[in-house]
């Protein structure tokens, strides 16, 4: 059963593919859907369900472990590893502070914790000690851009990261009825990581697309220029972040982000260059449609993932607690 709920997912990955390869392969070739789906129809349409699902099953197998590398990208706003860490820490923080009401001395010390960045971003705000609280000054944003985390945060970080990868095998190997909510969890988390990825991927497509002047019509050469600027800037940004990425080589923090975002702006830049045909969906409205199912997608997927650390945390502290006499 878990087999079919696995393929189920991973299809309905490649199924939300299907929308931005569709755009990226009419804005290259035009006459490819008026040539090849009249004649595909009506035939053998049997088999051009099963070609179909096995298609979607294939790009969603590509997809699936690329999109989980894309949201654990350290440039990514809110990277999986951050929202882990800051759970990790708020969760500990909450358990700690619940013994005095008779809840069983906690086995993991949080002392330490508060003061590890859990992302890039993390970097650029200020604890307050009193309240525990992190907010963003001008002065910490100046010291942030130009330091980098200390190798006491980088190990901090590794060993919380490593203890929730410890409760997580022990929540997820119980019985199959008790685990059943969190392997629900987990299969929202991989959809919505795949439509993260499809939306990022989709936005970007008609963005280039709604930018790109239209052959065979008059167009002000200023929109082209537009284009490529934003094709060079993003461009330059992922060629600085992988460079990064490859003078300290980590096979758990392969630069996915900065080679999708690089793929679609090189081909964002054809486009611009050489022109599209008219299509119907490249229009400004359509781009803000892109944008907002991306961003829903996101925090969707973000939200998931919160909730599924504080059940796993929580969880593994209910089993580890010592029973009352």
């Amino acid at each position: 059963m878990d087999v079919f709920k696995l393929a189920f997912e991973t299809t309905v990955v490649g199924v939300l593919a299907f929308l931005w390869l569709g755009i990226a392969v009419d804005l290259v070739y035009p006459q490819f859907f008026a040539k090849i789906v009249p004649g595909a129809l009506g035939k053998n349409d049997a088999l051009l369900g099963v070609g179909i699902l096995s298609l979607a099953y294939c790009i969603g197998s590509a997809i699936v472990p690329i999109s989980s590398q894309l949201v654990n990208d350290e440039h990514w706003p809110v990277p999986e590893d951050g929202i882990r860490c800051q759970v990790f820490r708020d969760q500990e923080d909450r358990l700690d502070k619940i013994e005095k009401t008779g809840f069983p001395e906690h086995h993991i010390p949080s002392d330490g914790y508060e003061s590890c960045h859990c992302s890039y971003w993390d970097r650029f705000l200020v604890l307050d000690k009193q309240s525990g609280q992190k907010t963003f000054t001008w002065q910490q944003f100046w010291i942030g851009l130009y330091s980098g985390d200390s190798r006491e945060e980088l190990e901090k970080k590794k060993e919380i990261l490593t203890l929730f990868q410890l409760q997580e095998s022990k929540v997820l190997n119980q019985e199959a009825d008790k685990a059943e909510r969190f392997r629900q969890l987990h299969e929202r988390i991989v959809v919505l990581r795949g439509a993260v990825f499809s939306g990022s991927a989709l936005f970007l497509t008609c963005l280039f697309g709604c930018i790109a002047p239209v052959q065979d019509q008059p167009s002000h050469w200023t929109r082209r220029l537009a284009g490529i600027l934003l094709a060079f800037a993003l461009l330059a940004f992922c060629l600085w972040n992988a460079l990064e990425d490859l003078k300290s080589p980590n096979i758990f923090d392969l630069p996915v982000m900065e080679g999708l975002l690089g793929v679609i702006t090189l081909f964002g830049g054809l486009l611009v260059y050489y022109g599209v045909k008219a299509r119907p969906y490249l229009r400004k409205r359509v781009v803000l449609m892109a944008a907002f199912f991306a961003a829903l997608s996101y925090g969707g997927w973000m939200w998931s993932e919160v909730i599924y650390d504080q059940q796993v945390i929580s969880s593994y502290a209910v089993m580890e607690s010592p029973t009352k006499p």
